[in-house]
């Protein structure tokens, strides 16, 4: 379930007029910034540019080469230990809808694997482990160790094995396709 809270304004087009809702110097400033981590290589440097701005990011995440962060409320992403976020993905903490402006918090968990071109909305927690495949449209919260692709995503039904069993040496028996990836006629 995504956690969203609405920002009550009275402004007919509150897209259109997105600086009295957010302000002008600040999603200006995070605007500029974004786009230089865009394209830095190092993922310290990377990393303490976008803690710069507000979000909480381990400084053992990896962020991806054009990942893109929401510019008007960056503090709401908190990304954790071992997580790496693939090219290209962009992480959203607001929305504009025609009933107005929500924004909500966007979590993820150690170990998370986000692919390349996906996209995560606003008010989503995936969970530690989790994998989303590349293109995704991540729209609801993913559990801890589950698999999610597609768009919207979609969970997958087996559970992967956990990131601290990966990291902690024991050893790890190949886990078997799920028959549930693929549609079946129904």
């Amino acid at each position: 379930m995504r956690r969203l809270s609405r920002i009550d304004l009275d402004l007919p087009y509150p897209m259109y007029e997105w600086q009295k809702v957010f302000g002008l110097f600040r999603p200006t400033a995070c605007a500029f910034v974004i786009f230089l981590t865009r394209y830095v290589p190092w993922s310290a440097v990377k990393n303490a540019m976008l803690r710069g701005l507000g979000s909480r990011i381990d400084p053992y995440a990896a962020v991806g080469l054009g990942a893109t962060f929401d510019i008007f409320r960056p503090d709401l992403i908190s990304i954790g230990k071992g997580a790496i976020i693939g090219y290209n993905v962009t992480i959203l903490t607001h929305e504009f809808r025609p009933d107005g402006v929500y924004v909500g918090p966007v979590e993820i968990g150690e170990g998370a694997l986000i692919g390349a071109n996906a996209t995560v909305l606003a008010g989503v927690r995936i969970g530690a482990g989790a994998q989303v495949g590349a293109g995704a449209v991540v729209t609801r919260d993913i559990p801890d160790g589950r698999r999610a692709f597609g768009v919207p995503a979609r969970v997958f039904e087996e559970e992967q094995h956990s990131w601290r069993s990966i990291h902690s040496g024991s050893s790890i028996r190949t886990s078997r396709r799920a028959s549930s990836w693929r549609r079946r006629p129904t």
